[in-house]
């Protein structure tokens, strides 16, 4: 098909204007990327270090590197991005860019059965390749793997909702979103630990699609018998052949997802004699360091250190975890070594000299290393093990007991029902990132480099140049960069106004034509994948934000930044499509023209 054909609008003035317009707006997103220099943070040894390093010994054919406390705590999914980031022979600013654009050309062209209007799919590509999420320097700059959050979800939520709005179309027109998300889900499952979240809307949105696919344009009646009765007929009616085809097609993703962990699990094993792709939420130690948050420590800590939110496990907790558990008492020195001598405790200061809550985590890990292990797996589960099953016997005595709270995560700790409200406090601080993107800006820092690692290396793998230093170079290079600086953060400055406007906007449209949705029967057929959609991003945002929220409640004065930092690489892109989608609705409204079918769209 000739572009002409496939793009009428090209060919009026106002068309080739419109392109022009948005082919300048990429190519000036380019040079932002080009000329913003990346910060590399190499002290970070369980963070941007780690991914980094897995990089490194990865092109070098060591897989992972040598067992230690790190290796298996997070996932694969960066470091192979910066292993094709290395061959593509791209800078990685640029690269990322570029990941960035694919997610939202992908989307955009997802959503286009409810955009039919290719100038408004136009401004939705430059609407979400400008995103503050994409600019902010936390994000756009620092080489971690937060910066590819962003462009994940934008590829998973492409793939769901292709297929989702093509559920009536062939299988040949929904091959291509099926190959999407074949590839955008299981990198996003192993980019981060907490990817379950995407889940609920990932498999509520296949059994929608699949129930589309049988259906098709058959009415199914008023009540809910008749409802049933002819779905029935429907299932029956369908090629048993077409229909196993389409489930095969809608669980390839999770196929592969699970086909994946498998082989990496089993290189893992025969690296390192564990079978898993995490040890830090999965295998022994994940269940040792429930079982250790799950202590009642009522009895024995004061009730400012009890009832205190930021103290996962108390010194005293670990004290009588000790007597409760010979095995763990073995490892007391080291013990007293954590809760005194090393940097956790100051790592984020609470009551008494406590672990601050996630970073008892780190610790216990770093506590077991000193004391010997974390050179094999196997060993590493024996001891967890038997820990495990001395505490386990220290609940069912009675030597331990188990808190009163609920707990939603085997890896943080439970909430009273009086803490919600302090969840819910931390749920509004994060909608306030996300919308009014409050804490997002850019500007330049220095990159950190540690002895023994040459930095030209690591400038090699992400196929940079070079890169100022905190200690050299930083006040050149911030000079360099300023005017600059100062676009971006305008561009950011436009956002906290637009944002709010737009999604006031979509909320108030979603309102009223759920209205008229059951006023009118002629629209529904238009109007009910609009607001399915917008029901199953905005749910999806909730349940993303509670989850940070719960989790990051443990960091005394950390709201705004832990909100910042954790909910706006996935936040942001969920509530900017839901904005897109908007805007869409009330164009439609306005010009039905634009959206009078969609049979022609894949």
């Amino acid at each position: 098909m000739k572009l002409k054909e496939r793009f009428p609008f090209i060919s009026t003035t106002k068309g080739k204007v419109f392109v022009g317009f948005v082919a300048l707006a990429i190519i000036f997103r380019l040079v932002i990327a080009a000329e913003m220099p990346v910060k590399i943070y190499m002290q970070a040894g369980y963070d941007d270090a780690l991914s980094i390093n897995q990089a490194l010994t990865i092109l070098a054919g060591k897989w992972l590197g040598a067992y230690n406390a790190g290796t298996l705590t997070k996932g694969l999914s960066f470091a192979f991005f910066l292993i094709a980031n290395h061959f593509s022979q791209l800078s990685y600013p640029l690269f990322l860019c570029l990941f960035n654009m694919g997610a939202a050309f992908a989307i955009v062209r997802a959503l286009t059965p409810l955009i039919r209007n290719s100038y408004l799919s136009g401004l939705s590509f430059l609407f979400l390749i400008f995103s503050p999420a994409t600019l902010a320097s936390e994000f756009s700059l620092r080489v971690y793997r937060n910066s590819l959050v962003f462009a994940a979800v934008l590829f998973v939520l492409a793939g769901v909702l292709g297929l989702y709005l093509r559920r009536k179309d062939t299988i040949k027109r929904r091959l291509p979103w099926s190959i999407v998300l074949m590839i955008a889900f299981p990198f996003f499952w192993f980019l981060r630990e907490d990817s379950i979240w995407l889940v609920p809307l990932y498999l509520v949105a296949t059994i929608c699609t699949l129930f589309g696919i049988i259906v098709q344009d058959r009415q199914l009646g008023t009540t809910f018998k008749e409802k049933c009765r002819n779905f029935g007929r429907s299932l029956k009616a369908a090629s048993k052949k077409k229909i196993g085809m389409n489930i095969l097609l809608l669980l390839a993703p999770v196929l592969l997802t699970l086909g994946e962990s498998l082989v990496i699990s089993k290189i893992n094993e025969d690296h390192y004699g564990i079978f898993t792709t995490n040890d830090r939420t999965k295998t022994s130690f994940a269940k040792l360091t429930e079982n250790l948050i799950q202590i009642d420590n009522s009895k024995y800590d004061s009730q400012s250190i009890a009832e205190n939110s930021g103290i996962w496990v108390s010194k005293k907790t670990l004290a009588q975890a000790q007597k409760v558990s010979p095995t763990l008492a073995k490892y007391h020195e080291g013990i007293n070594w954590m809760v005194k001598d090393s940097i956790w405790p100051e790592s984020w200061p609470v009551e008494n000299g406590e672990l601050p809550g996630d970073m008892f985590v780190w610790g216990l890990r770093e506590m077991f290393q000193r004391a010997g292990l974390y050179k094999d797996g196997r060993e590493n589960e024996k001891v967890f093990k038997k820990i495990n099953q001395e505490l386990e016997k220290g609940f069912e005595t009675g030597q331990l007991t188990k808190k009163k709270m609920l707990f939603v995560s085997k890896q943080s700790n439970g909430k009273k029902l009086e803490d919600l409200g302090k969840v819910l406090n931390y749920m509004g601080a994060g909608g306030i990132e996300t919308i009014l993107y409050k804490s997002y800006r850019t500007d330049y820092g220095g990159s950190i480099f540690v002895a023994n690692q040459p930095a030209q290396v690591i400038l090699n793998l992400i196929n940079v140049k070079s890169v100022s230093t905190i200690k050299k170079g930083m006040e050149a290079e911030a000079k360099r960069t300023k005017p600059l600086v100062r676009i971006i953060n305008g561009l950011i400055w436009l956002y906290r106004i637009l944002s709010p406007i737009l999604l006031l906007i979509s909320l108030g449209a979603m309102l009223k034509f759920i209205m008229i949705y059951f006023k009118k029967n002629e629209t529904r057929t238009i109007l009910a994948d609009y607001l399915i959609i917008f029901l199953g991003l905005l749910l999806t945002y909730a349940v993303y934000l509670f989850g940070v929220s719960w989790f990051a409640t443990w960091a005394p004065g950390g709201k705004g930044l832990f909100m910042f930092f954790y909910t706006g690489a996935a936040g942001v892109p969920l509530l900017q499509v839901v904005e897109i989608l908007g805007i869409a609705l009330v164009v439609r409204n306005v010009r039905g023209k634009l959206f009078e079918s969609t049979a022609e769209i894949n």
